[in-house]
């Protein structure tokens, strides 16, 4: 899989959790810069696997390296089994996020405690 701006700083957004993307940047102990970068889909290679190592080691909302790893498009041992990602998901994918982007602030957070909910069913 290749590297999904869009799918990674949505997990970015759930990993930062309250804080500022500066504090949260200063947490992970990453340029601000290059994590503004990254949760605005403006940087085209995907972070290298110690800067995600970072960030997992500071997320909220159980946001994990192997999530992180799996949007930018890199290889990671698990012996779970992978599943196959169609352009078809990738690009639904994609239409979410746009649309995510259009909510108020209180609605992504309901869209993100409606994801939670389900996740832990």
């Amino acid at each position: 899989m290749a590297f999904n701006k869009k799918l990674f700083a949505i997990l970015l957004e759930q990993a930062k959790g309250t804080r500022s993307w500066r504090q949260f940047s200063i947490d992970c102990d990453i340029s601000y810069v290059q994590m503004r970068k990254l949760a605005g889909c403006q940087q085209e290679n995907p972070p290298r696997p110690k800067l995600i190592k970072k960030i997992a080691q500071n997320a909220d909302n159980d946001v994990t390296s192997e999530d992180l790893l799996f949007c930018a498009g890199l290889n990671f041992e698990n012996n779970t089994k992978k599943l196959p990602v169609s352009s078809n998901s990738i690009k639904q994918g994609e239409m979410f996020y746009e649309k995510f982007l259009s909510l108020s602030m209180g609605q992504r957070k309901m869209i993100c405690d409606f994801i939670d909910f389900l996740t832990e069913r």
